[in-house]
């Protein structure tokens, strides 16, 4: 998509913006692509883990005994790395 920018200082102002408008919104859509591409291995690798931390996670959070519980390990959750 292209950009475009728009001087204030133009003489035409307002309307030139408009104008550009305009035609944006005539043209005719972006063509679609035919498939999406396939992730890599290491993108499957990478989003597997991830999961399997969010799994972790939500188990661990689970085990929670009350509300106030819940809270600190959420807290602590946030402030430090998964593989420590």
């Amino acid at each position: 998509m292209k950009t475009t920018t728009y001087p204030l200082e133009d003489d035409r102002g307002f309307a030139a913006v408009c104008i550009e408008l305009f035609h944006a919104a005539m043209s005719p859509p972006a063509p679609k692509s035919a498939a999406p591409a396939t992730p890599g291995p290491f993108a499957r690798v990478g989003r597997w883990l991830a999961n399997a931390r969010q799994r972790d996670l939500e188990r661990w959070l689970a085990t929670s005994a009350d509300v106030f519980e819940l809270e600190s390990r959420l807290r602590e959750a946030g402030r430090q790395p998964y593989f420590v």
